[in-house]
C-alpha cells in the first residue's frame, strides 16, 4: 500500500506531464499506451496531459504524432519542460513568490503570475518535511501599495514591447502627444512606468512615463524600431538609489559621522564601486560614481545631520541651500 501511495503522489499532475515529456525526449516514439503503463493514469487523463503539454507548456507546434510509427515525437529535439519544484526548498520558494507578487497586485501581470504559482503550490503534499504551506505565511515581503493599472493600457504596451512597435499617447500634465520607442516596463516603489525613447523632435531622449498618467494610447503597427543593445535600464543606470537616470555620471563623496548610520548604509549595495574610508576624526568617507543625481540628493537629506556631501559641487550647493532654509523654519517653531 505504501509503495502505491508514493507512486501516485509522484505522478500527480505536473509530475506526470514531466514523465511524459521525458519519455517523448528519450524513448523511440512512445504511444498513449506507453504513457498509461508508465504513469498508471487512464487514457482520457493522458490525452488531457498531452493537450496541456501543447497548450500550457509551449509544445503546440513541437509535439507531433507519427502515424506510421504510432508514437509521439518532438520536431525540436532540444525541447524540454523545465524540471521545476524538484526539492522542498524550491517548493517553498515558489510559494513565497506568490506572497512577493502581492507587491504588484491590481496589474494584469500579477493575475497571470499568481495563477502559475498557485497551480504549482496546489500540488504540494501538506505533510512535507519542511511543512512548506505553513512556512510560506511566516515570511513577509513589505512594499508600497501598487497603483492600479488600466488593463487596456497594459495589454497594448505588452503587444508593442513584443513586436517593437512605436506607441503614441497623451500624458498627464502635457499638451503635446508623445511618440516613443517602448523599451521596458519597470516596477519601482509601487509604480509601474514605461522606460522609453521619446521620438518628439524637441525631446529625443529616454524618459520614464508612469502608466496611470497615460491615456489615448495607440500602437503604430506599420512601423517598428530596432532595439539598441544597451536598452536595459540596469545597463544605463549607475546606482541603486531609485528609478532614475540623470544626464551624466559623476563622482560622489559623502562624509558619514554616525556609526549607526554607517552600519545601515554599508548593508546595501548603492553603487558597484562604493568604498568606505575611516578618517582620523572618527567619521567615514563614502565614495562612488553614479548618474542618479536627484535621488542621491534625497538620499543624503534622509540621513539628516549624519551625512554631509563633499562632492560634486552641485550636490554640496543644493544641500547647503536646503539646510539653511530648514534652519530658518526651525527658528520659527
Amino acid at each position: 500500500m505504501a509503495k502505491e501511495r508514493v507512486k501516485k503522489q509522484f505522478l500527480n499532475g505536473y509530475e506526470r506531464i514531466l514523465k511524459i515529456d521525458y519519455m517523448i525526449s528519450n524513448w523511440n516514439y512512445p504511444s498513449v499506451e506507453d504513457f498509461v503503463n508508465e504513469t498508471g493514469a487512464s487514457i482520457p487523463t493522458i490525452n488531457r496531459d498531452l493537450r496541456d503539454l501543447r497548450l500550457k507548456f509551449g509544445a503546440d507546434e513541437i509535439l507531433q504524432y507519427d502515424r506510421n510509427k504510432k508514437g509521439f515525437y518532438y520536431t525540436l529535439p532540444s525541447f524540454r519542460i523545465p524540471a521545476l519544484l524538484t526539492s522542498e526548498k524550491q517548493i517553498i520558494a515558489a510559494q513565497l513568490m506568490s506572497n512577493l507578487l502581492n507587491l504588484i497586485k491590481d496589474t494584469p501581470v500579477y493575475k497571470q503570475a499568481v495563477e502559475v504559482f498557485t497551480s504549482l503550490s496546489n500540488e504540494i503534499d501538506e505533510d512535507t518535511k519542511l511543512n512548506a504551506k505553513k512556512l510560506s505565511n511566516r515570511i513577509l515581503f513589505l512594499g508600497m501599495e501598487p497603483v492600479k493599472i488600466d488593463d487596456e493600457i497594459w495589454t497594448k504596451l505588452e503587444e508593442a514591447l513584443a513586436n517593437n512597435y512605436y506607441v503614441s499617447f497623451n500624458y498627464k500634465g502635457h499638451k503635446e502627444k508623445f511618440k516613443v520607442q517602448p523599451w521596458q516596463l519597470v516596477y519601482s516603489q509601487g509604480m509601474w512606468s514605461l522606460y522609453a525613447y521619446n521620438q518628439n523632435p524637441e525631446i529625443k531622449k529616454t524618459r520614464f512615463y508612469n502608466l496611470p498618467g497615460m491615456y489615448n494610447l495607440e500602437i503604430d503597427k506599420q512601423n517598428t524600431f530596432e532595439l539598441p543593445d544597451d536598452f536595459e535600464y540596469t545597463k544605463r543606470a549607475k546606482g541603486n538609489f531609485r528609478r532614475y537616470i540623470g544626464k551624466e555620471t559623476l563622482q560622489y563623496k559623502i562624509k558619514i559621522t554616525s556609526d549607526k548610520t554607517l552600519d545601515f548604509i554599508k548593508t546595501y549595495n548603492w553603487a558597484e564601486d562604493q568604498k568606505f574610508e575611516k578618517q582620523d576624526d572618527g567619521s567615514t568617507i563614502m565614495t562612488f560614481t553614479s548618474n542618479q543625481d536627484w535621488p542621491i540628493f534625497g538620499w543624503v537629506m534622509s540621513h539628516g545631520m549624519y551625512a554631509q556631501p563633499l562632492e560634486p559641487e552641485w550636490l554640496v550647493n543644493e544641500w547647503k541651500k536646503n539646510v539653511k532654509e530648514m534652519a530658518k523654519l526651525a527658528e520659527r517653531v
